[in-house]
């Protein structure tokens, strides 16, 4: 049986169901990264003991009759519980293809959690699963000397001296919200980032206040004159995964590295706690970069970062491709769906 939710009660349900989940695929954040006129839904699919849930926004194609669907900003894809060795998918891919044509959604895509079993497995059979990157990830359930040396002689160097300059503090108030969201726009300013980066002030307020998961801002404050030179918004699930969410750093203090500072706070706070994993993510874009070389300074441990692509209507995605008057400049390019891409 394939049951499509939209209601916060039952989609909470089989959360509490499912082996395990990440903030990402709960219904407040869906509900927060839903543009108005998009659907958050939630495909759950029942099989004896075995349960598949499979979260989404349905959106539509600007100027046709058609839709098609795509993950929230983060790392999501499906949930299960009770997956076995042997189990057969048939029926499964047969009913969500059939949801997806009934609905005239064309293509479907979402980002996979490298810390849920299976998502692979469920997803293999429609479409194709591409690899994107790495992600770096400090294994919590390691004691603290060892996790520390994992450390790039850099980042034992920044973090050693840091504890002289800075100390931190949880932001509690909605001053303090707004003084991160100030911060996070003067650094993507700085780094010239796309407009994908830039969410509304709602959407932190909403991220803080949600009781689906624990969110906390933690500020680096200088010993000397107090004043914030960096702050991260970090998400902790289920007492299992913390994920760096966001952060910024005043563009004056970014030669003191405070975002090391903080992250090595977030890194004991959250063992000392008994938290499993510390997702720093991986660089822009999945690629291996300064950004990600930066993150690797802390962990060797990398988990592999996936994204699944679902075309379910090929002759119509094809056309809509065909549409975009620039499309030939842009063949080589991995983005998903081609037809929505934009040219700069």
């Amino acid at each position: 049986m394939l049951e499509i939710i939209g209601s916060k009660e039952k989609w909470n349900d089989v959360l509490k169901e499912v082996d395990m989940y990440d903030f990402y695929h709960t219904y407040d954040y869906h509900m927060n990264c839903a543009n108005e006129n998009e659907e958050a839904v939630l495909f759950c699919y029942r099989e004896d003991a075995i349960v598949i849930a499979l979260p989404l926004l349905i959106r539509p194609i600007k100027n046709t009759p058609y839709y098609d669907a795509t993950s929230v900003y983060g790392y999501a894809g499906p949930l299960s519980k009770n997956i076995t060795a042997d189990f057969n998918f048939t029926t499964f891919y047969t009913k969500l293809r059939l949801y997806f044509q009934k609905k005239n959604i064309v293509s479907v895509y979402s980002s996979l959690n490298p810390y849920i079993d299976n998502q692979k497995r469920i997803l293999s059979g429609l479409g194709k699963i591409e690899k994107i990157g790495k992600i770096v990830n400090i294994r919590l359930d390691q004691s603290i000397s060892k996790q520390e040396a994992s450390f790039s002689k850099t980042t034992k160097r920044y973090t050693t001296r840091n504890k002289k300059l800075f100390y931190s503090r949880i932001g509690t108030t909605n001053e303090d919200i707004a003084v991160f969201i100030s911060l996070y726009y003067h650094t993507m300013n700085r780094l010239e980032a796309s407009e994908g980066y830039y969410f509304d002030e709602a959407y932190f307020h909403k991220i803080i206040e949600s009781s689906a998961y624990t969110a906390q801002v933690i500020f680096a404050i200088t010993k000397d004159t107090h004043k914030i030179a960096s702050a991260v918004l970090l998400v902790k699930t289920n007492h299992t995964i913390i994920q760096y969410h966001l952060s910024g750093t005043l563009a004056e203090y970014k030669h003191l590295s405070p975002i090391r500072f903080l992250l090595n706070e977030i890194r004991i706070l959250g063992t000392t706690a008994g938290y499993t994993y510390f997702n720093l993510g991986g660089g822009f874009g999945g690629k291996q970069d300064s950004l990600f070389d930066f993150k690797a300074s802390f962990s060797n441990d990398y988990r592999k970062f996936k994204v699944w692509k679902f075309i379910v209507n090929p002759k119509i995605y094809n056309a809509l491709t065909r549409e975009n008057t620039n499309i030939t400049a842009v063949t080589k390019t991995k983005f998903f769906p081609l037809y929505r891409y934009k040219n700069s």
